[in-house]
């Protein structure tokens, strides 16, 4: 078995995300997450640009990151920047702004 390398520990999640690049969005499941890192689940099977954007729609974040590695629609992701999508956002998190605004608008309250 291997040793786990990561720097810091990874929490669990099920959340919601989209990968961005360009034109392009991919829905995903954000399995677990750290400062460092993500795992994802893709919905569809296409595979991901080695670098992209990972929104966390349930958080409010826009992550800049890099592929890691892949097996089958399990996707892992280096962090390499997050974006507070909750206030002012750099030009650079303007579409995942968008993206977690909509989904924002179209969530169930109560």
């Amino acid at each position: 078995m291997d040793p786990d390398r990561r720097i810091s520990a990874r929490l669990p999640t099920n959340r919601s995300g989209k990968i961005l690049c360009g034109a392009f969005a991919w829905d995903c499941v954000i399995r677990d997450l750290s400062l460092q890192g993500a795992k994802v689940q893709m919905l569809a099977s296409a595979a991901p640009p080695t670098k992209a954007q990972l929104v966390d729609l349930v958080a409010g974040q826009a992550h800049d990151v890099m592929v890691a590695w892949q097996k089958e629609r399990e996707v892992g992701m280096r962090i390499t920047r997050t974006y507070d999508l909750r206030g002012l956002s750099p030009a650079a998190a303007g579409t995942a702004k968008r993206i977690w605004q909509a989904f924002r608008a179209d969530a169930p309250t109560g």
